[in-house]
This record gives structure tokens, sequence and C-alpha cells, in this order.
């Protein structure tokens, strides 16, 4: 399992490659998207070693899935992660590497300050009611509209050209 940073570390990209298993698929569940090859292996080793995952399964995939996943310790291949909400996408394993790569450039091409704030904002969420999370997501809006990120996408869209956004 790798770790792609995107750039300086705007989001993380885990891309799971043959076994994932206990503290790399702790790390991969801290990343931002999850890939994995259709023959990725992954596996939170469950009581037998335990770690922290438990917390984050049940963010990500709710109370039973978790408790399947770390209780049972049990193997699961790509498709299965896809399903059960463990990864993102699944890729032929011959189309990891650059499946990975188109996306951390499609990350990367976004504004910085709107990427940070989507983060924040999903992150957040967990913890709020629908009516708290809504109003967040207002003010990281009304904040990101007054910034020169979005004054040049609005330029770059009118002038139909690509914006260069500078994190401010």
């Amino acid at each position: 399992m790798d770790v792609l940073t995107v750039a300086g570390g705007l989001a993380r990209i885990a891309v799971i490659d043959g076994l994932c298993a206990g503290a790399d698929f702790e790390r991969a569940l801290e990343c931002d998207v999850r890939l994995a090859g259709v023959s990725a292996r992954l596996s939170a080793d469950g009581a037998r070693a335990p770690e922290a995952c438990a917390a984050r399964l049940a963010c990500l995939l709710g109370e039973a899935r978790a408790k399947d996943i770390v209780l049972t310790g049990r193997t699961f291949d790509g498709r299965e992660a896809l399903r059960l909400g463990v990864v993102t996408r699944v890729v032929e394993d011959g189309a990891l590497a650059a499946e990975a790569r188109a996306l951390a450039d499609l990350i990367a091409s976004r504004p910085p300050l709107a990427v940070r704030a989507v983060k924040s904002a999903v992150e957040q969420t967990r913890a709020l009611t629908l009516a708290e999370a809504l109003a967040l997501e207002h003010d990281h809006f009304c904040r990101l509209i007054g910034s020169r990120d979005h004054k040049a996408a609005v330029e770059a869209f009118l002038e139909r050209r690509t914006p260069a956004f500078t994190g401010q």
C-alpha cells in the first residue's frame, strides 16, 4: 500500500495493491480517498491485533460493518472493499498507478482553498446536526466567494480557459 500525497498535502490517496493489513490498513483509512486493485487483499487484523481502526471504520461504514471487519479480522478483496465502502474505487491491477496519478492531478487542479474547505466540512459533519452542517457549508461558501481563487475561476470560465489558482 502506498500513499500518494497531492500538491503539498492538499489530499492523500491510498493506493492499495497486494496485501493491506494491520497498520497499513489503518494508514489507508486515514487517507482522503482510497483506490484498490481488483486483486488487493484488505484486513484489519481485528481482535487478533487490535488497532485504532475500529473508530474510523464505524464512522466510515457504520457500526455493523465495522464490527464485522474488526471482530472477525477477515480478509476481503478490492471488489468487496468497494461494496462495503472501505475504498472509493476499484481499478484493474495494471491501471492502478495511472488512475491514482490522474485522480491526484484532478484534485491538484482544484482551488486549494476550496479543497481544504470541502475536506473540513465533510470531516466536521460527523459531529453536527444537519442544520449545523448546512450552516458550516454556507460559512465556507461565503468565505470562498470572496477569495482570489474564486475570482480567477470566474474570469477563466468567462474567457474559456483553465484557471490558475494561488490558494488565496
